[in-house]
């Protein structure tokens, strides 16, 4: 019921040092809707599993995928990180947080 974003990036937030995983959460396995999520994804990681939420809950995920498009460029911050703040920002200036 996820969808995964960039699995070979660490997504960072601004204040925080732990690697998460972009994914969308859908509310049901043919629903549209959910939220877009941060998770520490990684097995041997003390916080491993614990979930940072990007948007509102209840959004679409065609309009997240609208305001994130290009997100592999603009929210780039080296070849294997990616800045959650900027992500987050897009989805501000979108109505999605």
């Amino acid at each position: 019921m996820e969808i995964d974003y960039g699995l070979a990036w660490d997504f960072l937030d601004d204040h925080d040092s732990r690697p998460y995983q972009l994914r969308f959460r859908r509310n049901g396995w043919f629903d549209d809707t959910g939220q877009l999520i941060a998770v520490v994804a990684k097995f041997d990681h003390p916080d491993n599993g614990h979930t940072l939420p990007i948007s509102r809950a209840d959004v679409d995920f065609n309009d997240v995928e609208q305001a994130i498009d290009g997100w592999q460029n603009w929210a780039r911050i080296t070849d294997s990180t990616v800045s959650l703040a900027a992500i987050r920002r897009r989805l501000t200036a979108a109505g999605l947080v």
